[in-house]
């Protein structure tokens, strides 16, 4: 039952969904970088993991391989949430958020993954047993910085049966072409990424009210002055969603006594894997504010967001980034119909990657 072996895969795979203009620190994208962490332990079950790695997926599989996989081989695979304290408190030095944490998600993930095998269960039954069958999906869309290409965007994810959809944008004409495209009955939301100054952020948050916007995602730099964000919900009105960028659950518990957040975002990949998202959702429980998860995900980080969302009391959905990926880890075993999304019935996460897929998308080392 022992930990054996930890390695950090990284894959780069190929999307259409282009854009003209440099989507995040000025890099023009074409392909999805992820970072997938396969554990084995001594008496032969495998668990996968996923790491958080877009534009730093080098150093977290560096961080892997020489930090924390040293810390883990040998270890009981068994003690996910002790091993997940003791190796946070050893790496504090290094700062509990960032780099480090990423690597720390994708191997909890794994031994998620491995405890539900061992079980003979699906991960759901394991974190309490199932509530839905299905989660309900957004399609999160690519930023595009197009008006006309935001919208036709919107329109098509609904032609595909999603009923919600979210853009990811700085523009109001981003906004207002979407809205128009998609009509008055489907649910909307806008990501900006941490664009915004204290004024703009104000400015921008009244100005879409008008446009029925179900949140407003990170409209603020720095994305931890939550005492501002909280003026900016009470005084324009407009519900906001944060926590993406937050690692561990120590993190979330500032942004919900800060009263800024009416939905939060736990990502699996970054804030320490299942047993920190756990926590996050017993604290957004407590505070009254509603888990809208952060998943731009395709392999165990989506599978494991879907299993934590399916067995929570209060119906939540799915973010699926809807960029037209060439290639999926699970073929075609995990998409969507009519914008939901089936939960696995078979043990552990439910699915491994296929390895033909991994072979196609490996990045060479250099």
């Amino acid at each position: 039952m022992n930990i054996e072996r930890i390695e950090a895969i990284p894959l780069s795979v190929p999307f259409s969904s282009r854009s003209d203009m440099p989507a995040w620190r000025g890099r023009d994208y074409g392909a999805l970088e992820a970072l997938l962490i396969r554990v084995e332990t001594r008496d032969g079950i495998t668990g996968w993991g996923e790491a958080f790695s877009y534009n730093c997926q080098a150093p977290v599989k560096s961080a892997v391989d020489t930090m924390l996989a040293p810390l883990f081989v040998g270890r009981d695979s068994r003690n996910i949430n002790g091993l997940s304290h003791e190796v946070q408190k050893l790496m504090h030095l290094y700062g509990r958020s960032g780099i480090l944490n990423f690597a720390l998600s994708g191997i909890d993930i794994a031994l998620w993954d491995i405890a539900a095998k061992r079980a003979n269960m699906p991960m759901v039954d394991l974190l309490g047993g199932m509530v839905r069958p299905a989660v309900d999906g957004y399609a999160s869309l690519f930023r595009f910085g197009d008006p006309q290409r935001v919208a036709r965007a919107a329109a098509d994810a609904t032609a595909e049966g999603f009923r919600r959809v979210k853009v990811h944008t700085r523009d109001l004409e981003d906004v207002r072409s979407t809205r128009a495209a998609l009509g008055s009955e489907a649910t909307f939301m806008v990501d900006t990424n941490c664009a915004w100054s204290v004024s703009e952020a104000f400015d921008m948050a009244r100005k879409m009210r008008e446009f029925d916007v179900k949140w407003l995602e990170e409209p603020l730099y720095p994305p931890e002055d939550f005492e501002t964000l909280a003026r900016i919900g009470r005084q324009t009105g407009m519900p906001l969603a944060l926590g993406e960028n937050a690692c561990t659950s120590h993190e979330f518990q500032k942004i919900l006594a800060s009263g800024a957040a009416a939905y939060v975002q736990p990502s699996v990949t970054k804030v320490g894997g299942i047993s920190e998202f756990r926590k996050v959702i017993a604290l957004a429980e407590a505070k009254g504010a509603t888990l809208a998860p952060h998943s731009p995900y395709y392999g165990p980080g989506f599978l494991a967001t879907l299993h934590l969302i399916a067995s929570q009391p209060e119906p939540c959905f799915i973010e699926y980034f809807n960029i037209g990926l060439e290639g999926r880890p699970y073929g075609d075993r995990m998409e969507p119909h009519e914008g939901a999304f089936a939960v696995p019935r078979t043990p552990g996460l439910g699915f491994d990657p296929d390895p033909v897929y991994l072979a196609q998308f490996a990045v060479k080392a250099a």
